[in-house]
């Protein structure tokens, strides 16, 4: 009989606790920059949300990243044998438990970037060896360790632009769309800023970008999304300004792009301001004369 089985999982990418419909992990995510020989170590946090005593097993994969979103495959990385910690625990309906552990970087790691997931599940590592069908839920922990040596942050914004590429924009909010590639060999952590500007250079807004500190694995690129509601009218040509810095060595890569925001609410305030600038000087031109007449008028 072949083997089937149902698993449902959940891995969070913010700063929050991760839930996966009965299990709560965290932290979300490790990272360590350590040396060859290294050891470290910490705490995981977990809880059994069910109202039923459940034991728990580590299950360690082995993740990538494709266009921004991550693949796991059961393939053993260096990095799962690093870890060591309890082979299972029991926790009663609504337990916590904090479980140290530690991670042994061997003398011949290659320096650079290794990445692994830590599952806890209902079901052992080798489950998938039994015949049967089950609902097996898990919730994972990312792993993020660098290893000194011949370090590569290289990396740089692929491409910048606003919705459609378009140059002329009618509606609001902006949205602008941002790609970073990641060439080097440890994980970036791409973060700074939009500077909006008119065409005198003075900076009218700024929008953060990369708030939660999501991580781009080596050799891969992910895309950011921002988008800009003026806090007051918008209309003309407008510059956006990026700049994002990355890596321990503080490196940046910038580029920027004009635009011309035609906002018909900004259009017509501006249209009724020159109406009246023009037409106020005739008017109390009139008023004045007509004043005059009246006054001579009761003579």
């Amino acid at each position: 009989m072949a083997k089937r089985f149902f698993v449902l999982t959940l891995l969070g990418l913010l700063f929050l606790p991760l839930t996966s419909f009965a299990i709560t992990v965290g932290p979300v995510k490790l990272e360590y920059s350590v040396d060859p020989g290294d050891t470290v170590s910490g705490e995981l946090f977990i809880q059994n949300e069910e109202s039923q005593a459940r034991t728990l097993y580590p299950v360690f994969e082995k993740f990538t990243e494709e266009e921004g979103v991550k693949k796991f495959t059961r393939e053993e990385s260096d990095l799962s044998t690093w870890f060591k910690a309890q082979s299972l625990i029991s926790l009663k309906p609504g337990q916590q438990a904090r479980i140290p552990f530690s991670i042994e970087v061997p003398e011949d790691a290659s320096p650079g970037g290794h990445f692994a997931v830590i599952w806890w599940s209902t079901a052992p590592a080798d489950f998938e060896g039994q015949e049967q069908v089950s609902i097996v839920t898990r919730a994972g922990i990312l792993v993020y360790v660098t290893v000194s040596g011949d370090i590569k942050e290289e990396g740089g914004i692929e491409s910048f632009s606003t919705s459609g590429n378009k140059k002329l924009l009618t509606q609001l909010p902006i949205v602008f769309n941002i790609i970073f590639k990641n060439t080097g060999n440890v994980h970036l952590k791409p973060q700074g800023n939009i500077l909006i500007k008119n065409v005198f250079g003075k900076t009218k807004d700024s929008l953060s970008i990369n708030q939660f500190g999501l991580n781009i694995l080596p050799q891969t690129r992910k895309s950011f999304q921002e988008k800009w509601q003026p806090k007051s009218l918008a209309f003309g040509f407008l510059k956006a300004e990026l700049n994002l810095n990355f890596g321990e060595s503080k490196k940046s890569s910038t580029q920027s792009i004009w635009f011309f925001v035609f906002n018909w609410k900004a259009f017509g305030t501006t249209v009724l301001i020159l109406i009246v600038l023009v037409l106020a000087p005739f008017v109390l031109k009139k008023y004045n004369q007509w004043i005059i007449s009246k006054a001579l008028g009761k003579r």
